[in-house]
């Protein structure tokens, strides 16, 4: 896959309450001095002068320090817009010290976007949305909207339904959207499914859950496993996968890997946004907790209606969101980038 993979260790300073400091008191957001190291900045800058690149890709906004010395095409990649992200995070949040420290960083974070952006010759996004904002920061940069995919040769189809009725959330634990998934699908969801199928049970995979995820273990037949080396097993067992979500953008992972093994799937609108699926076609979506309950349940006691909506989910997925499809975007777009520079 690649001539040479060079790896950076990312050092950082025991003392975490003056590195908080020195973020509130200086204008550098608290997202990018965490992968800030310049020590690391400097082996990187040394290699990029060293080696002879056609172009320079840096993964998301934390990333662009390390190549703004590289004097060829510059292209970013974006996952999510970091002050949205922030600025919907601080809005679910009560009034105290972490929404301030959210709000601060909302600010600093949209500085820092309209500062970065313009060392770049081009950017990769996962929405039409995201994209959006991005021509109001950067009006001038080219855009490529690229979603986030499934590798169908890792995910594949495992057919069959066995074992008792078993629920699957996916999601890394330590994510606030995904923190607040798991809050509102116990507390909002969970008792009306609870009501309709009395013998369900709940994974809750991903990596890092806070303690106040773990607690959740506390209700029969319910599973918070935390890191697990392969989901594949999860998605297996399962019968229905959710995705409750309430905050973030771009594209959802966890509803394409489901799709991709087979499972029927029930979202909110928000966790579906930006993939062009439709409610009862392709997917089950309800915003109404009690509804949620409702489709999940459904799904439960008959097969037949989740393996209808996988007959046409699953080609609709690998048309448009495999890794091949999405792979070769991604080099048309930085071909043409480096053709653009070459003139």
């Amino acid at each position: 896959m690649c001539r040479n993979i060079f790896q950076y260790e990312l050092r950082k300073s025991q003392n975490t309450a003056s590195r908080a400091w020195r973020c509130i008191a200086e204008d550098l957001p608290r997202v990018i001095e965490h992968f800030n190291s310049t020590e690391t900045a400097a082996r990187a800058e040394s290699r990029l002068q060293v080696c002879s690149y056609s172009m320079a890709a840096a993964d998301e906004l934390c990333m662009a320090p390390y190549v703004k010395s590289f004097d060829g095409p510059r292209l970013i990649m974006r996952q999510k817009i970091d002050c949205l992200h922030f600025r919907e995070v601080a809005s679910k949040q009560r009034w105290g010290k972490e929404k301030l420290l959210q709000l601060l960083e909302v600010q600093k974070l949209c500085r820092y976007e309209r500062r970065t952006l313009g060392n770049f010759h081009a950017g990769v996004c996962c929405s039409e949305s995201d994209a959006g904002v991005l021509r109001e920061l950067n009006a001038g940069m080219p855009l490529t909207v690229i979603p986030n995919g499934v590798d169908f040769n890792y995910f594949t189809s495992q057919l069959g339904w066995s074992g008792p009725p078993t629920v699957l959330y996916i999601g890394t634990m330590n994510y606030y959207p995904n923190i607040d998934a798991v809050h509102y699908f116990f507390e909002a969801i969970y008792p009306h499914l609870k009501a309709r199928v009395p013998e369900v049970r709940i994974n809750v995979v991903g990596h890092n859950p806070p303690p106040e995820i773990l607690n959740w273990a506390k209700f029969q037949g319910v599973q918070i496993t935390g890191s697990v080396p392969d989901i594949r097993p999860y998605l297996k067992e399962c019968h229905v996968c959710i995705v409750p979500l309430r905050l973030g953008g771009g594209t959802r992972l966890k509803i394409m890997e489901s799709i991709a093994v087979g499972r029927p799937v029930v979202s909110t609108s928000v966790g579906a946004e930006g993939i062009g699926m439709k409610n009862r076609e392709h997917l089950m979506v309800a915003d109404d907790p009690e509804l949620f309950a409702e489709h999940t349940a459904e799904l439960l006691r008959n097969p037949e209606l989740g393996r209808a909506l996988i007959e046409k989910a699953r080609p609709y997925v690998q048309a448009n969101f495999s890794w091949s499809v999405l792979g070769e975007q991604f080099e048309a777009a930085c071909r043409r980038l480096v053709e653009s520079r070459s003139h």
